[in-house]
């Protein structure tokens, strides 16, 4: 089976998730995975890139679970990432970590 048909049904409840992050906080791709069923957190990746409306569907959010950025971020790579969390007041240290990650990481 394609990885588009198999993951396909996963789509609107991993956007509904990232509708609900609150403003200042992050999450990673494993937990939205557990959130959703997902198996595997790879395939949060697959479905991220699925979204066409950055500005309502908040994929810049999501982080991998040492609390850094990854780095296929679909609109601009990390450096969009990057001032889409400062301007959300996430910020990060000089090692390119979420600052306090354990603490603004959202379940």
């Amino acid at each position: 089976m394609k990885k588009e048909t198999k993951l396909s049904k996963y789509i609107n409840p991993v956007f509904r998730f990232l509708k609900t992050i609150p403003s200042g906080r992050v999450a990673t791709y494993k937990n939205i995975a557990k959130r959703c069923g997902i198996s595997n957190a790879r395939n949060v990746g697959w479905i991220l890139k699925q979204n066409t409306e950055p500005n309502r569907i908040p994929c810049y959010k999501v982080v991998c679970s040492n609390g850094r950025l990854a780095k296929g971020y679909k609109f601009g790579g990390q450096i969009e990432q990057k001032k889409r969390l400062l301007a959300d007041g996430i910020e990060l240290n000089k090692n390119g970590r979420i600052k306090d990650f354990e603490t603004i990481c959202y379940n």
